[in-house]
Order: structure tokens, then sequence, then C-alpha cells
């Protein structure tokens, strides 16, 4: 707990924390510009869920790059022996953020779905798939997803140990992820059995829990979907705490 809050005061006073709540406002509403809105969307829309990892990613990796930029990582050795509780307490502060932002663009999407969209909320709550998609679709598909991205970033800062390039990998994620995913299988069709279980397909979690038609592109059920999205979280909490334990300072 007392890491937790440690974290969550710097994180809270970090600009890019910030700047990342302004610059999803900003995309979403460029979204409404350049996208025709249609009333039968989803209602988490405007390009949130595509905006929220990539905001993720370099968030995350910039807060544990500061501490090595400024070699403030040597306070926090000295004031814990144990390196696992730093590891852990900025992963969940990271993760929390990401609610957050989740949280931001939910109420955003209503806001302006209201000042946008004719039809009546009575109408589109009472549709039984809207409500779904609002609940598991995109609040709960990005929420995992975003555990998938966090540890991600923090296992990349720890690997390649350069901000701008996890960032940049994290922008390649962002855009071109899903679509080398289904190149590959559509490639190699024999091989659907096993490909279908390479980390960039996890990236399909959040439109196939709002639409149930993306399995057939993704090749996996949605609970097979979620449960890769926690494996590969988990394998990349490990590799990453094991980098960070070895990391010269």
């Amino acid at each position: 707990m007392t890491s937790l809050r440690a974290e969550l005061f710097k994180f809270s006073h970090q600009k890019s924390a910030q700047t990342g709540i302004l610059i999803l406002i900003i995309l979403m509403i460029y979204s409404i510009l350049t996208t025709k809105v249609n009333s039968t969307q989803v209602i988490f829309e405007f390009g949130a869920v595509q905006w929220i990892p990539i905001i993720m990613i370099a968030v995350g990796s910039t807060f544990f790059a500061m501490e090595y930029q400024n070699r403030t990582i040597l306070i926090l050795l000295y004031k814990s022996t144990k390196r696992w509780q730093i590891y852990l307490a900025k992963l969940t502060i990271v993760w929390l953020y990401s609610l957050v932002l989740t949280l931001i663009a939910t109420l955003l999407t209503i806001v302006l779905k209201s000042l946008l969209v004719r039809t009546p909320w009575s109408a589109l709550i009472s549709n039984h798939q809207t409500l779904l998609t609002l609940l598991t679709g995109n609040v709960i598909g990005t929420t995992v997803y975003a555990l998938f991205i966090v540890t991600l970033s923090f296992m990349l800062i720890m690997l390649i140990k350069i901000n701008v390039a996890v960032i940049g990998i994290g922008l390649a994620l962002g855009f071109l992820g899903s679509g080398i995913s289904v190149a590959l299988m559509e490639t190699f069709t024999s091989l659907i059995s096993i490909l279908r279980w390479n980390p960039l397909n996890m990236i399909f979690i959040t439109q196939q829990l709002a639409n149930p038609a993306y399995a057939t592109v993704s090749h996996l059920s949605s609970f097979e979907i979620i449960g890769g999205n926690l494996i590969y979280a988990a394998i990349f909490v490990i590799l990453g705490y094991g980098l960070f334990k070895k990391r010269r300072i």
C-alpha cells in the first residue's frame, strides 16, 4: 500500500497522464468529425477502443522510463528491498489509469451521441444488444485488453530501454497488428489452429465482445480470446519483472 500511494502521487503529477486524457478527448472528437455517425452504432464508439491502447503504451512506458532517466530508481530501490512491489505498484497504477480512460470515453460518448444522434436514448437502451455491447464489448473488452497492453509496455521498456521505440511499437500494434494477424492466418490456413493464438490476434477482443461475428476473423471464441489476453498478460508480467530485476541501474 505504501508503494501504491507513492506511485499514485507520482503518476497524478505526471504530465503524460494528463496529456493522455486530453489526447483521448481530442481524438474522439476528431473521429466524430471524420466519421459518419450512425444511430445503430454501439454506444461506446468514436475510436476510443483504438486510441486507449495506444495511449496506454505511451503513458505506461514513459512512467517507468522516467525513473531511469531521472535516476530516481535509486531512491526506490533504497527505500524498498522488494523489487516486485515497485514493479507491481507501477503496473497497477497504470492499469487503473486505463479504467479512468475507459470511464471518460464512455461518458464522453454518451454526451456526444446525445448531441449528434437523433434517435432517443430510450430506443437505444431498449435494445438488448446495445446494452450488451456497452457492458461487455467495449468497457470490459477494453479493460481486459488494457491489462494486456500495460504488461506488454512494461516488458518492452525493460527489454528495449528506449521509450520512443516502445511508443513506435505501440502505434504499429494499434494500426497494423490486427491486419498482420489476419494476413498470417489467411496465408497459412493449415496452421490456423496454432496461429490464432498469436499475441497480435488478441487485439480483436474489443471488437469481438461487441460483435460476436468477429469470431470468424480471430478464429477464437469470446472465452478463448479473454483467456488468451490474460495468459499473455501473465507471461509479460513474468518476463518484464525478470528483466527489471536484472537491469543495471
